[in-house]
Protein backbone atom coordinates (compact mmCIF):
# COMPACT_ATOMS: atom_id res chain seq x y z
CA UNK A 1 0.00 0.00 0.00
CA UNK A 2 1.32 3.44 -0.94
CA UNK A 3 2.16 6.08 1.65
CA UNK A 4 -0.45 8.53 0.46
CA UNK A 5 -3.21 5.93 0.80
CA UNK A 6 -2.80 6.09 4.58
CA UNK A 7 -3.03 9.89 4.44
CA UNK A 8 -6.40 9.63 2.68
CA UNK A 9 -7.72 7.11 5.21
CA UNK A 10 -6.68 9.33 8.13
CA UNK A 11 -8.28 12.44 6.62
CA UNK A 12 -11.51 10.54 5.85
CA UNK A 13 -11.64 9.30 9.44
CA UNK A 14 -11.14 12.82 10.81
CA UNK A 15 -13.82 14.17 8.46
CA UNK A 16 -16.14 11.41 9.63
CA UNK A 17 -15.73 12.53 13.25
CA UNK A 18 -16.25 16.09 12.07
CA UNK A 19 -19.51 15.45 10.20
CA UNK A 20 -21.04 13.46 13.06
CA UNK A 21 -20.06 16.04 15.69
CA UNK A 22 -21.11 19.09 13.64
CA UNK A 23 -24.47 17.38 13.02
CA UNK A 24 -24.77 16.79 16.76
CA UNK A 25 -24.05 20.43 17.61
CA UNK A 26 -26.48 21.54 14.90
CA UNK A 27 -29.29 19.68 16.67
CA UNK A 28 -29.32 22.44 19.25
CA UNK A 29 -29.86 25.03 16.50
CA UNK A 30 -32.58 22.93 14.87
CA UNK A 31 -34.34 22.57 18.19
CA UNK A 32 -34.25 26.33 18.72
CA UNK A 33 -35.73 26.97 15.29
CA UNK A 34 -32.49 28.35 13.89
CA UNK A 35 -32.15 29.11 10.18
CA UNK A 36 -28.38 28.81 9.80
CA UNK A 37 -27.47 25.16 9.48
CA UNK A 38 -23.75 24.71 10.06
CA UNK A 39 -23.74 21.12 8.80
CA UNK A 40 -24.92 22.12 5.32
CA UNK A 41 -22.14 24.67 4.98
CA UNK A 42 -19.64 22.23 6.44
CA UNK A 43 -20.47 19.50 3.91
CA UNK A 44 -20.35 22.08 1.10
CA UNK A 45 -16.82 23.06 2.16
CA UNK A 46 -15.82 19.40 2.37
CA UNK A 47 -16.99 18.87 -1.23
CA UNK A 48 -15.13 21.98 -2.46
CA UNK A 49 -12.05 20.98 -0.47
CA UNK A 50 -12.17 17.44 -1.89
CA UNK A 51 -12.18 18.78 -5.44
CA UNK A 52 -9.16 20.98 -4.65
CA UNK A 53 -7.43 18.08 -2.90
CA UNK A 54 -7.72 15.90 -6.00
CA UNK A 55 -6.63 18.81 -8.20
CA UNK A 56 -3.51 19.58 -6.15
CA UNK A 57 -2.66 15.88 -5.88
CA UNK A 58 -2.39 15.79 -9.69
CA UNK A 59 -0.46 19.05 -10.20
CA UNK A 60 3.33 18.91 -10.00
CA UNK A 61 4.27 20.60 -6.72
CA UNK A 62 7.35 22.11 -8.41
CA UNK A 63 5.00 24.62 -10.08
CA UNK A 64 4.47 26.06 -6.60
CA UNK A 65 8.19 26.75 -6.41
CA UNK A 66 8.02 28.74 -9.64
CA UNK A 67 4.88 30.58 -8.47
CA UNK A 68 6.12 31.29 -4.93
CA UNK A 69 6.27 35.09 -5.44
CA UNK A 70 2.83 35.46 -7.09
CA UNK A 71 1.30 33.26 -4.36
CA UNK A 72 2.99 35.33 -1.64
CA UNK A 73 1.90 38.61 -3.25
CA UNK A 74 -1.67 37.31 -3.55
CA UNK A 75 -1.69 36.45 0.16
CA UNK A 76 -0.51 39.99 1.01
CA UNK A 77 -3.22 41.50 -1.22
CA UNK A 78 -5.90 39.44 0.54
CA UNK A 79 -4.49 40.40 3.95
CA UNK A 80 -4.74 44.06 2.91
CA UNK A 81 -8.23 43.72 1.39
CA UNK A 82 -9.66 42.17 4.54
CA UNK A 83 -8.73 45.34 6.45
CA UNK A 84 -10.81 47.54 4.14
CA UNK A 85 -14.33 48.29 5.46
CA UNK A 86 -16.95 46.96 3.09
CA UNK A 87 -14.68 44.14 1.91
CA UNK A 88 -13.57 42.62 5.18
CA UNK A 89 -16.38 41.46 7.48
CA UNK A 90 -16.29 42.22 11.21
CA UNK A 91 -17.10 39.20 13.37
CA UNK A 92 -16.74 39.29 17.16
CA UNK A 93 -14.82 42.56 16.92
CA UNK A 94 -12.24 41.32 14.40
CA UNK A 95 -12.05 41.90 10.64
CA UNK A 96 -10.79 38.50 9.45
CA UNK A 97 -13.18 37.38 6.71
CA UNK A 98 -13.91 38.23 3.10
CA UNK A 99 -17.46 37.03 2.56
CA UNK A 100 -18.64 35.47 -0.70
CA UNK A 101 -22.39 35.85 -0.31
CA UNK A 102 -24.23 34.83 2.84
CA UNK A 103 -22.89 31.27 2.99
CA UNK A 104 -19.22 31.21 1.97
CA UNK A 105 -16.25 33.23 3.09
CA UNK A 106 -12.45 33.21 2.99
CA UNK A 107 -10.09 33.90 5.88
CA UNK A 108 -6.89 35.33 4.31
CA UNK A 109 -4.71 34.32 7.28
CA UNK A 110 -5.39 30.64 6.46
CA UNK A 111 -4.18 31.19 2.90
CA UNK A 112 -1.16 33.05 4.30
CA UNK A 113 -0.09 29.93 6.22
CA UNK A 114 0.28 27.92 3.01
CA UNK A 115 1.76 30.87 1.10
CA UNK A 116 4.48 31.35 3.72
CA UNK A 117 5.26 27.61 3.78
CA UNK A 118 5.68 27.63 -0.01
CA UNK A 119 7.83 30.77 0.09
CA UNK A 120 10.11 29.59 2.91
CA UNK A 121 10.50 26.15 1.29
CA UNK A 122 11.48 27.69 -2.05
CA UNK A 123 13.79 30.19 -0.33
CA UNK A 124 15.67 27.46 1.54
CA UNK A 125 15.93 25.35 -1.63
CA UNK A 126 17.43 28.30 -3.51
CA UNK A 127 19.81 29.43 -0.75
CA UNK A 128 20.57 26.19 1.08
CA UNK A 129 24.35 26.76 1.07
CA UNK A 130 23.96 30.26 2.58
CA UNK A 131 21.35 29.62 5.28
CA UNK A 132 23.94 30.02 8.05
CA UNK A 133 24.57 33.65 7.00
CA UNK A 134 22.66 36.33 8.91
CA UNK A 135 21.48 38.40 5.93
CA UNK A 136 20.60 35.62 3.52
CA UNK A 137 19.68 32.90 5.96
CA UNK A 138 17.65 34.91 8.46
CA UNK A 139 17.13 38.63 7.91
CA UNK A 140 15.56 38.50 4.42
CA UNK A 141 13.01 35.72 5.09
CA UNK A 142 12.16 37.02 8.58
CA UNK A 143 11.28 40.45 7.15
CA UNK A 144 8.78 38.81 4.77
CA UNK A 145 7.35 36.71 7.61
CA UNK A 146 7.15 39.74 9.92
CA UNK A 147 5.28 41.72 7.26
CA UNK A 148 2.67 38.98 6.95
CA UNK A 149 2.43 38.78 10.73
CA UNK A 150 1.97 42.56 11.04
CA UNK A 151 -0.95 42.52 8.58
CA UNK A 152 -2.61 39.67 10.48
CA UNK A 153 -2.13 41.44 13.83
CA UNK A 154 -4.00 44.43 12.36
CA UNK A 155 -7.18 42.33 12.01
CA UNK A 156 -6.50 41.75 15.00
CA UNK A 157 -5.38 38.11 15.19
CA UNK A 158 -2.26 37.83 17.31
CA UNK A 159 -2.59 34.04 17.62
CA UNK A 160 -2.48 33.33 13.88
CA UNK A 161 0.42 35.77 13.44
CA UNK A 162 2.35 34.02 16.23
CA UNK A 163 1.51 30.61 14.73
CA UNK A 164 2.84 31.56 11.28
CA UNK A 165 5.99 33.03 12.83
CA UNK A 166 6.70 29.95 14.95
CA UNK A 167 6.07 27.61 12.01
CA UNK A 168 8.37 29.65 9.74
CA UNK A 169 11.14 29.84 12.33
CA UNK A 170 11.03 26.06 12.78
CA UNK A 171 11.44 25.62 9.03
CA UNK A 172 14.32 28.13 8.91
CA UNK A 173 16.11 26.44 11.81
CA UNK A 174 15.80 23.05 10.14
CA UNK A 175 16.98 24.68 6.92
CA UNK A 176 20.24 25.80 8.51
CA UNK A 177 19.55 29.21 10.11
CA UNK A 178 21.70 29.65 13.21
CA UNK A 179 19.72 29.48 16.43
CA UNK A 180 21.66 32.44 17.85
CA UNK A 181 19.89 34.73 15.35
CA UNK A 182 16.50 33.52 16.58
CA UNK A 183 17.56 33.86 20.23
CA UNK A 184 18.60 37.51 19.93
CA UNK A 185 15.51 38.32 17.83
CA UNK A 186 13.28 36.98 20.61
CA UNK A 187 15.12 39.14 23.14
CA UNK A 188 14.82 42.21 20.90
CA UNK A 189 11.08 41.71 20.36
CA UNK A 190 10.29 40.81 23.99
CA UNK A 191 9.00 44.34 24.84
CA UNK A 192 6.66 44.25 21.82
CA UNK A 193 5.38 40.78 22.77
CA UNK A 194 4.85 41.94 26.36
CA UNK A 195 2.88 44.95 25.12
CA UNK A 196 0.71 42.82 22.84
CA UNK A 197 -0.08 40.36 25.64
CA UNK A 198 -0.44 42.56 28.70
CA UNK A 199 -1.43 45.99 27.40
CA UNK A 200 -4.35 44.79 25.28
CA UNK A 201 -7.24 44.23 27.67
CA UNK A 202 -8.88 41.13 26.20
CA UNK A 203 -5.56 39.31 25.79
CA UNK A 204 -4.61 40.14 29.37
CA UNK A 205 -8.02 38.88 30.52
CA UNK A 206 -7.42 35.60 28.70
CA UNK A 207 -4.07 35.18 30.40
CA UNK A 208 -5.59 35.91 33.81
CA UNK A 209 -8.41 33.47 33.10
CA UNK A 210 -5.84 30.85 32.15
CA UNK A 211 -4.10 31.31 35.50
CA UNK A 212 -7.35 31.05 37.48
CA UNK A 213 -10.60 30.72 35.47
CA UNK A 214 -12.67 30.52 38.67
CA UNK A 215 -11.95 34.18 39.45
CA UNK A 216 -14.49 35.09 36.76
CA UNK A 217 -16.49 31.89 36.02
CA UNK A 218 -19.23 33.69 34.11
CA UNK A 219 -16.85 35.97 32.18
CA UNK A 220 -13.30 35.36 31.02
CA UNK A 221 -13.11 31.91 32.60
CA UNK A 222 -16.42 30.73 31.14
CA UNK A 223 -15.07 28.97 28.03
CA UNK A 224 -12.50 26.81 29.74
CA UNK A 225 -14.78 25.92 32.69
CA UNK A 226 -17.52 24.75 30.33
CA UNK A 227 -14.90 22.84 28.32
CA UNK A 228 -13.72 21.06 31.48
CA UNK A 229 -17.30 20.18 32.40
CA UNK A 230 -17.87 18.65 28.96
CA UNK A 231 -14.62 16.66 28.97
CA UNK A 232 -15.19 15.48 32.52
CA UNK A 233 -18.75 14.31 31.90
CA UNK A 234 -17.72 12.19 28.90
CA UNK A 235 -16.07 9.49 30.98
CA UNK A 236 -14.62 6.45 29.26
CA UNK A 237 -17.16 5.84 26.48
CA UNK A 238 -18.99 9.19 26.38
CA UNK A 239 -22.65 10.16 26.67
CA UNK A 240 -23.43 8.99 23.14
CA UNK A 241 -23.78 10.72 19.79
CA UNK A 242 -26.16 13.67 20.05
CA UNK A 243 -26.26 13.52 23.86
CA UNK A 244 -23.91 16.40 24.63
CA UNK A 245 -25.32 18.85 27.14
CA UNK A 246 -22.69 21.57 26.74
CA UNK A 247 -23.63 22.11 23.09
CA UNK A 248 -27.00 23.44 24.28
CA UNK A 249 -25.68 27.01 24.22
CA UNK A 250 -23.45 26.48 27.28
CA UNK A 251 -20.20 26.15 25.32
CA UNK A 252 -19.58 28.82 22.62
CA UNK A 253 -17.96 27.73 19.33
CA UNK A 254 -18.92 24.11 20.08
CA UNK A 255 -18.71 23.13 16.39
CA UNK A 256 -15.57 25.12 15.69
CA UNK A 257 -12.68 25.84 18.07
CA UNK A 258 -14.12 23.70 20.89
CA UNK A 259 -15.33 20.74 18.82
CA UNK A 260 -12.72 18.49 20.47
CA UNK A 261 -14.54 19.11 23.76
CA UNK A 262 -17.86 17.91 22.30
CA UNK A 263 -16.10 14.80 20.92
CA UNK A 264 -14.78 14.15 24.44
CA UNK A 265 -18.26 14.55 25.91
CA UNK A 266 -20.08 12.36 23.35
CA UNK A 267 -17.38 9.78 22.55
CA UNK A 268 -15.52 9.88 25.87
CA UNK A 269 -11.87 9.08 26.45
CA UNK A 270 -12.01 6.48 23.67
CA UNK A 271 -13.03 9.12 21.12
CA UNK A 272 -10.43 11.60 22.36
CA UNK A 273 -7.74 8.92 22.15
CA UNK A 274 -8.86 8.03 18.62
CA UNK A 275 -8.53 11.67 17.47
CA UNK A 276 -5.07 11.99 19.04
CA UNK A 277 -3.93 8.72 17.44
CA UNK A 278 -5.23 9.86 14.04
CA UNK A 279 -3.20 13.08 14.25
CA UNK A 280 -0.10 11.21 15.43
CA UNK A 281 -0.54 8.87 12.46
CA UNK A 282 -0.92 11.86 10.13
CA UNK A 283 2.34 13.36 11.41
CA UNK A 284 4.08 9.99 11.15
CA UNK A 285 2.96 9.47 7.56
CA UNK A 286 3.89 13.05 6.73
CA UNK A 287 7.42 12.46 8.01
CA UNK A 288 7.66 9.27 5.96
CA UNK A 289 6.70 11.23 2.85
CA UNK A 290 9.24 13.94 3.75
CA UNK A 291 11.96 11.33 4.12
CA UNK A 292 11.18 9.82 0.71
CA UNK A 293 11.25 13.22 -1.03
CA UNK A 294 14.00 13.65 -3.62
CA UNK A 295 14.60 17.41 -3.55
CA UNK A 296 15.00 20.15 -0.96
CA UNK A 297 11.90 22.12 -1.97
CA UNK A 298 9.68 19.04 -1.69
CA UNK A 299 11.37 18.13 1.59
CA UNK A 300 10.58 21.47 3.22
CA UNK A 301 7.18 21.84 1.59
CA UNK A 302 6.09 18.48 3.00
CA UNK A 303 7.80 19.20 6.31
CA UNK A 304 6.09 22.59 6.66
CA UNK A 305 2.64 21.18 5.88
CA UNK A 306 3.13 18.29 8.31
CA UNK A 307 4.33 20.60 11.09
CA UNK A 308 1.40 22.95 10.38
CA UNK A 309 -1.12 20.16 10.98
CA UNK A 310 0.75 18.90 14.04
CA UNK A 311 1.09 22.33 15.66
CA UNK A 312 -2.55 23.25 15.05
CA UNK A 313 -3.75 19.98 16.57
CA UNK A 314 -1.47 20.34 19.60
CA UNK A 315 -2.49 23.96 20.23
CA UNK A 316 -6.22 23.29 19.80
CA UNK A 317 -6.20 20.28 22.14
CA UNK A 318 -4.05 22.18 24.66
CA UNK A 319 -6.46 25.17 24.58
CA UNK A 320 -9.65 23.16 25.21
CA UNK A 321 -7.85 21.21 27.95
CA UNK A 322 -6.74 24.40 29.71
CA UNK A 323 -3.03 23.73 29.21
CA UNK A 324 -2.48 27.02 27.32
CA UNK A 325 -4.51 30.27 27.24
CA UNK A 326 -7.64 30.35 25.09
CA UNK A 327 -6.92 31.06 21.42
CA UNK A 328 -9.06 30.43 18.37
CA UNK A 329 -6.99 27.82 16.51
CA UNK A 330 -9.24 25.30 14.69
CA UNK A 331 -8.66 21.55 14.82
CA UNK A 332 -7.62 20.56 11.26
CA UNK A 333 -10.28 18.59 9.30
CA UNK A 334 -12.52 18.41 12.38
CA UNK A 335 -13.56 21.97 13.23
CA UNK A 336 -16.32 23.46 11.10
CA UNK A 337 -15.52 26.59 9.14
CA UNK A 338 -14.60 26.90 5.50
CA UNK A 339 -11.16 28.46 5.26
CA UNK A 340 -9.31 26.17 7.66
CA UNK A 341 -10.87 23.06 6.10
CA UNK A 342 -10.35 24.30 2.54
CA UNK A 343 -6.64 25.08 2.88
CA UNK A 344 -6.04 21.97 4.99
CA UNK A 345 -7.44 19.88 2.13
CA UNK A 346 -5.21 21.76 -0.32
CA UNK A 347 -2.25 21.03 1.95
CA UNK A 348 -3.10 17.32 1.95
CA UNK A 349 -3.34 17.39 -1.85
CA UNK A 350 0.16 18.87 -2.07
CA UNK A 351 1.46 16.27 0.39
CA UNK A 352 -0.04 13.47 -1.69
CA UNK A 353 1.56 14.87 -4.85
CA UNK A 354 4.95 14.95 -3.12
CA UNK A 355 4.45 11.31 -2.09
CA UNK A 356 3.40 10.23 -5.58
CA UNK A 357 6.38 11.91 -7.22
CA UNK A 358 8.81 10.41 -4.74
CA UNK A 359 7.67 6.95 -5.90
CA UNK A 360 8.49 7.56 -9.56
CA UNK A 361 11.88 9.19 -8.94
CA UNK A 362 14.59 6.73 -7.99
CA UNK A 363 17.54 9.04 -8.48
CA UNK A 364 18.40 12.23 -6.61
CA UNK A 365 18.31 15.53 -8.45
CA UNK A 366 21.99 16.55 -8.50
CA UNK A 367 21.06 20.22 -8.31
CA UNK A 368 19.17 19.82 -5.05
CA UNK A 369 20.92 16.91 -3.38
CA UNK A 370 19.82 16.33 0.20
CA UNK A 371 22.29 13.62 1.01
CA UNK A 372 24.89 14.50 3.65
CA UNK A 373 27.55 16.89 2.42
CA UNK A 374 29.54 19.54 4.24
CA UNK A 375 28.89 23.23 3.72
CA UNK A 376 31.67 25.77 3.31
CA UNK A 377 31.94 26.15 7.10
CA UNK A 378 32.94 22.49 7.40
CA UNK A 379 29.77 21.42 9.21
CA UNK A 380 26.74 19.47 8.05
CA UNK A 381 23.76 21.59 7.14
CA UNK A 382 20.93 21.14 9.60
CA UNK A 383 18.67 19.89 6.81
CA UNK A 384 20.95 16.84 6.47
CA UNK A 385 20.78 16.25 10.22
CA UNK A 386 16.98 16.51 10.17
CA UNK A 387 16.80 14.20 7.18
CA UNK A 388 18.59 11.55 9.21
CA UNK A 389 16.16 12.01 12.11
CA UNK A 390 13.08 11.73 9.88
CA UNK A 391 14.65 8.68 8.31
CA UNK A 392 14.67 6.93 11.68
CA UNK A 393 11.18 8.15 12.63
CA UNK A 394 9.66 7.32 9.26
CA UNK A 395 11.29 3.89 9.24
CA UNK A 396 9.67 2.94 12.54
CA UNK A 397 7.47 -0.13 12.31
CA UNK A 398 5.42 -2.06 14.84
CA UNK A 399 6.91 -5.17 13.29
Amino acid sequence: MKLWHFIIYIVVALLGFSIVTVYSTDLATFGAGGKSYQLTKHILWILIGSILLVTMANIDYHYLQKLRIPILVMSFILLLLVLIPGIGTVTNGARRWIRLGHTLGIQPSEFAKLAIIIFVSAYIAKNQSRMSEFKCGFMIPIIIIALAGALIIKEPDFGSAAFITILSVIMLLVGGTRIIYVFFTIIATAPFIHKMLFEVSYRKDRLMAFMDPWQDPSGTGYHIIQSWIALGSGGLAGLGVGSSRQKLFFLPESSNDFIFTIIGEEFGFIGVLAIICLFLSLIWQGLKIVHATRDVFGFFLGFGITVMFGLQAIINIAVVSGIVPTKGIPLPFVSSGGSSLLFSMIGIGILINIARQSLVSDTLNPLVDIEPSEDKGGRLLLVRFWHNITSKVAGFSWQ
